[in-house]
C-alpha cells in the first residue's frame, strides 16, 4: 500500500507542475478595437468610460484575463484642439477611479491607455496604466516616442522597464514606440516575456509598415497591438488594423489581423510561452 502512494505521488508530481506553467503562460487578452468619443466636454469622459466599462463586463463574461485599451481611450487623441488641456489636475483622476473599481468588481487586470499629471513635476504624460484585479496600480508605461504638435500636451516617458503581471515580465509600448528598434529590444534585454501595445496608428503614408514585424523579429517575442477604429476629424482610422505577430525560424509573423468600422472586442487565447494563438472571437459591442 505504501509503494502504491508513493508511485502515485511521483506520478502527481510532473501533472501538477505542468498544469501550473500551463496556467502561468494562458491568458485570455481582451483587446478593445473601439472608437473612443473626442472629448470636446468632459462627459464625453464619462461617455468612455461607461463604454469599457461596458467592454470589459462583456470580456470577463467571455472568459478574458486581461483587457486592453487603444490609445488615449478616455479622451480621443485630439482631444487638445477640442477640449483643452485645463482640466488635467495632479494624480489620478475620477475617470480612471472609477475603472479601477470595475477592475476590482469584475475580478479582472485593466491595461488602461489614459494620462496623467504628475503630481511632482507638474508634467503630463500620455501612458498605459496596469491595474489589477483588485483594482490597484501595480505600473505604468509612459509613451517615449510622443509626436511634435498632437502630443505637445505630453512630455515623453524614460527608458521603459518591464512590468511584473501575475507571472508575466509584460513589456509595454505606446503606437510610435513601436517605430525605433531601441524601445522593445530593452525590453526583451531586460527579461520581458510578451510585449503589448496600445496605438492609435492609421494606416497610409506615416502608417506602422513593417514596423511591428520587425521588432518582433529583432527581440522573438510575440507583439500584440490594440488599435482602434473610427474617425476624429481628419483622423480616419476604419481602416487601421489591431495585430497579433509572432516570432519565426526566419523572422516574424502577423498572424492575427482585425480591422472594423463598429466597436469590437478581440478575444485572444495566447500561450505565451509557446508565442502561440490557440483561439480567437470577435465581440461587437
Amino acid at each position: 500500500m505504501v509503494r502504491l502512494i508513493l508511485l502515485c505521488w511521483i506520478a502527481f508530481i510532473p501533472l501538477s507542475i505542468c498544469q501550473a506553467d500551463q496556467a502561468i503562460n494562458n491568458r485570455s487578452i481582451a483587446m478593445l478595437h473601439m472608437a473612443p468619443v473626442l472629448a470636446v466636454e468632459l462627459t464625453d469622459l464619462d461617455t468612455n468610460t461607461n463604454r469599457i466599462i461596458k467592454a470589459m463586463r462583456l470580456a470577463k463574461a467571455a472568459g478574458a484575463d486581461w483587457v486592453l485599451t487603444p490609445e488615449l481611450a478616455l479622451t480621443g487623441y485630439k482631444f487638445r484642439h477640442q477640449l483643452g488641456t485645463d482640466w488635467i489636475k495632479p494624480g489620478i483622476d475620477r475617470w480612471t477611479q472609477k475603472l479601477q473599481k470595475t477592475a476590482d468588481d469584475l475580478d479582472l487586470v485593466l491595461l488602461l491607455s489614459h494620462l496623467q499629471e504628475e503630481p511632482e513635476t507638474g508634467q503630463s504624460h500620455n501612458q498605459i496604466f496596469v491595474i489589477d484585479r483588485d483594482g490597484e496600480i501595480i505600473g505604468r508605461h509612459r509613451k517615449i516616442n510622443t509626436l511634435p504638435g498632437s502630443e505637445a500636451w505630453s512630455v515623453p516617458g524614460s527608458a521603459p522597464a518591464p512590468i511584473a503581471l501575475e507571472g508575466i515580465s509584460l513589456g509595454l509600448l505606446i503606437c510610435a514606440d513601436a517605430w525605433p528598434a531601441d524601445h522593445a529590444q530593452s525590453l526583451a534585454e531586460q527579461g520581458a516575456q510578451l510585449l503589448l501595445s496600445s496605438a492609435n496608428w492609421a494606416p497610409g503614408l506615416y502608417g506602422p509598415g513593417d514596423s511591428w514585424e520587425k521588432r518582433v523579429a529583432e527581440t522573438g517575442l510575440a507583439l500584440l497591438v490594440n488599435n482602434r477604429t473610427g474617425i476624429e476629424n481628419d483622423l480616419d482610422m476604419r481602416a487601421a488594423k489591431s495585430v497579433v505577430v509572432v516570432p519565426t525560424e526566419t523572422g516574424a509573423q502577423r498572424i492575427f489581423e482585425h480591422q472594423s468600422v463598429v466597436d469590437s472586442i478581440i478575444l485572444l487565447d495566447f500561450t505565451i510561452s509557446e508565442n502561440r494563438l490557440v483561439a480567437s472571437e470577435t465581440i461587437n459591442f
